[in-house]
């Protein structure tokens, strides 16, 4: 079922990403007064860019699963899509959605549900986990909390009898009562009525769950980015419980023998002997981790009592010798435990967690957002100021070209990486920050110099001088003239140069000069996998993975633009 509403969002984003957003953009501009119409040769390099497939399907890739990563707060998210108790509704994921989206303004929408609007006792903060938990069983969530009461108030009352019994006997005694045994029964006597309509309320709580009054709607994936995984047992990090062929160990079980050292009660560094025959037949082999996995009745995941390693196996390859790793607190590992290479179900952590206990597939999902989005924007803002330097060196050349050109050359012998780990010491670099720093120091560059060439190629065409003649203000010959047909290096490098702001973002967080470290990064997610590189290689291969991927596809993506901006594509020699 999962997978099926995986391909259904991956759908619904491509149609969106081709069908949607263009008749938007199409219906803005009408609604602006503008006609918006190509030109015939733009539509050729169109056609040919779609020819080049393996270009165009990483272009749709690439392009939809950035649409889809727009609503990732209600796609992957730890709150709910939407709450509702009685007459409240809210809609968590949907407010993160709109502060989001709402980058420029101080978080339009308080995320803030109390737990008492909500059925839950108390003015905190409501947890959604525990409130998805009442609506899923009632029953079971309400009956110890009511059977609890019930008792608290049964010994209650039979404290306050024994205290009025004592008052009963001082006064038949003809002595005053102690103040404070009169001060007890009082409070004790406020206490069940308390406790009596905290009864009545709860059974009226419990009522609206049992009637079908709460709903709770969570998003496809119920983990999000910010949130240590509390519910896994075990340590951080905890490898992928989804299977990776060379990444995680096939699932194999197996069981603790008989031959272990009581004596020693399974502590740690002490080797023990242990008939350990494996569930599916499978033979053992050196240095393969076990989780001892301690019996429960639960039905959320199993717990975890400790870690042993397979030190040596026995001639027949089905017993062996283990060493013990680690041991729960308070846990002792006991003959007969059962031992498994892998204790979580499929979709429980499918991609593991991080050193902090953070779910590693939220990370790489929102780290992708960023990741593109950071490069978008640096692009644009990087190539609009480039492209207007470049024009105005190339259009008016002499003194102004000269200078300017003097002044990229000082400026771009700054040490980029010296820079921001000096704006890093005295600040904290956000990510706005950081798409300002990169877009000043370095983006804008590399195109001016191309724009500068291409102007001054066209500025000597007789188009551009019949314009001058005419008496056109240099703004309009520069930007409706002379730009529309520079344009062709600005769009073939273009791919090229989003590569590259990708890789400085990854390595700018992986040496910690980059995004707050609350923010989910690649390059932050590829340092952890660093430390950990021997006990879970899955925080560097995933992180690998996910940017190698989509570089590939970006330069696909660059290789198809501009072979399809070639004047000379029908020209080669082949």
């Amino acid at each position: 079922m999962k997978f099926l509403l995986v391909l259904l969002v991956l759908v619904v984003g491509v149609w969106f990403t081709q069908k949607g957003i263009p008749w938007i953009f199409k219906g803005i501009l009408r609604l602006a007064g503008i006609r918006w119409k190509s030109s015939p040769l733009a539509e050729k390099r169109i056609r040919r860019f779609k020819s080049i497939r393996r270009g165009y399907y990483s272009f749709v890739i690439i392009t939809s699963l950035f649409t889809t990563s727009l609503f990732l707060e209600v796609l992957v998210n730890d709150k709910p899509v939407m709450i509702r108790y009685g007459d409240q509704v809210a809609y968590p994921a949907v407010r993160d959605l709109t502060n989001t989206w709402c980058f420029f303004m101080e978080g339009p929408l308080t995320t803030f549900d109390r737990s008492e609007d909500f059925g839950i006792p108390g003015q905190g903060p409501l947890d959604y986990t525990e409130f998805a938990r009442l609506v899923e069983n009632p029953e079971a969530a309400f009956g110890p909390i009511v059977e609890k009461q019930k008792s608290d108030i049964s010994e209650l009352e039979m404290e306050i009898e024994d205290v009025r019994m004592e008052i009963e006997e001082y006064e038949a005694d003809g002595e005053e009562p102690e103040e404070w045994l009169v001060e007890d029964l009082a409070a004790a006597e406020k206490q069940v009525v308390q406790l009596r309509d905290g009864l009545e309320q709860l059974a009226s709580i419990e009522k609206v769950f049992l009637d079908g009054g709460a709903g709770v709607v969570w998003p496809l994936y119920r983990h999000g980015p910010y949130k240590n995984r509390l519910d896994l047992p075990g340590t951080a990090p905890h490898d992928p419980s989804l299977y990776i062929p060379g990444l995680t160990p096939a699932r194999q079980g197996a069981m603790l023998g008989e031959q272990v050292d009581m004596e020693y009660g399974g502590r740690l560094g002490m080797r023990i002997t242990a008939a350990s025959v494996s569930g599916d037949q499978s033979p053992l082999s050196a240095d393969t981790k076990f989780y001892a996995l301690k019996p429960t009745t639960d039905s959320g995941p199993v717990e975890v009592s400790g870690i042993v390693i397979v030190r040596k196996v026995s001639e027949d390859g089905f017993s062996g010798e283990v060493e013990i790793l680690s041991i729960t607190p308070g846990e002792t590992l006991t003959a007969g435990l059962k031992l498994s290479t892998r204790f979580l179900e499929t979709w429980e952590a499918p991609l593991g967690t991080s050193d902090a206990g953070i779910d590693v597939l939220p990370l790489l999902a929102y780290g992708f957002r960023v990741s593109v989005g950071f490069s978008l924007m640096v692009l644009v803002a990087g190539y609009i100021v480039g492209i207007l330097a470049g024009a105005i060196m190339g259009y008016y050349g002499g003194w102004t070209d000269i200078l300017l050109q003097r002044f990229i050359e000082i400026w771009g012998s700054v040490p980029f990486l010296f820079l921001i780990m000096i704006v890093a010491s005295i600040v904290d670099p956000g990510f706005w920050v950081l798409v300002i720093f990169l877009v000043i120091l370095r983006s804008w560059m590399a195109i001016t110099y191309q724009i500068r060439g291409e102007f001054y190629r066209e500025k000597a065409r007789d188009y551009v001088q019949a314009a001058i003649g005419s008496g056109v203000s240099d703004m309009t010959v520069m930007m409706r003239h002379i730009l529309p047909n520079s344009m062709v290096p600005v769009i073939s490098r273009a791919p090229f140069s989003f590569v590259n702001y990708i890789s400085s973002l990854v390595s700018l967080d992986f040496l910690g000069f980059g995004l707050p470290p609350t923010d989910p990064s690649w390059g932050r997610l590829l340092n952890q996998g660093f430390q950990f590189l021997t006990t879970s290689p899955h925080l560097v291969f995933l992180p690998v993975l996910a940017m190698a991927t989509t570089l590939f596809l970006v330069v696909l993506i660059g290789e198809a633009v501009r072979e399809a901006f070639d004047p000379k594509v029908f020209s080669r020699l082949r």
